[in-house]
């Protein structure tokens, strides 16, 4: 039994299976029968795309499609020593995630996470903030502008908005004098 690594395109895919059919340009455009890909993150490729295939023995009949590979035309979007980057969607650059020196980086249109989430540090909300929910806190509140919500917001600090402190803040009764702050 032999061995043999081959290089050819995408003929066809069978995606609820996970398998192609390659097709190489060098033998006559022969194409193979389906092969399963070796990889464990479900991320097809296109019809089209250049792989690398692993046969089994010395003909086409048994294989293993390993993977893509880079080629002059079709170049990562980027690259770098200790970089990880995985594009999510066919066009580099609109859907991806990165790691680099420590930072972590999921780009898309849209992204929703189900189930709970717990941040364990800084929260930093570059754009609006919507909530359908209540909002409980044990610090306290700080806006430097509008503060909405449909649900209820429960802080066992205080909550400033526009500046002013609602368990410190005063009003001017009827007659001109202060009142004492909300308790």
């Amino acid at each position: 039994m032999g061995i043999s690594i081959r290089a050819g395109r995408i003929s066809a895919i069978k995606y609820a299976a996970g398998t192609a059919s390659v097709v190489y340009q060098d033998k006559d455009a022969s194409v193979t029968r389906d092969f399963p890909f070796l990889q464990e993150i479900y991320k097809m490729p296109a019809v089209g795309d250049m792989v690398i295939v692993l046969h089994m023995d010395t003909n086409t009949t048994r294989g293993l499609i390993l993977g893509k590979y880079w080629t002059d035309n079709d170049k990562p979007a980027e690259g770098a020593a200790g970089l990880f980057r995985m594009e999510l969607s066919p066009s580099k650059g609109t859907a991806y995630l990165k790691y680099s020196e420590g930072t972590a980086t999921l780009l898309a249109a849209a992204i929703l996470l189900s189930g709970g989430c717990t941040v364990n540090g800084s929260l930093t909300v570059n754009g609006n903030l919507t909530v359908n929910g209540s909002i409980t806190t044990t610090g306290g509140i700080t806006a430097g502008g509008d503060v909405s919500t449909s649900g209820s917001v429960t802080a066992s600090g205080d909550v400033t908005a526009g500046g002013t402190s609602l368990k410190n803040h005063r009003h001017t009764d009827s007659l001109g004098g202060g009142t004492t702050p909300p308790n």
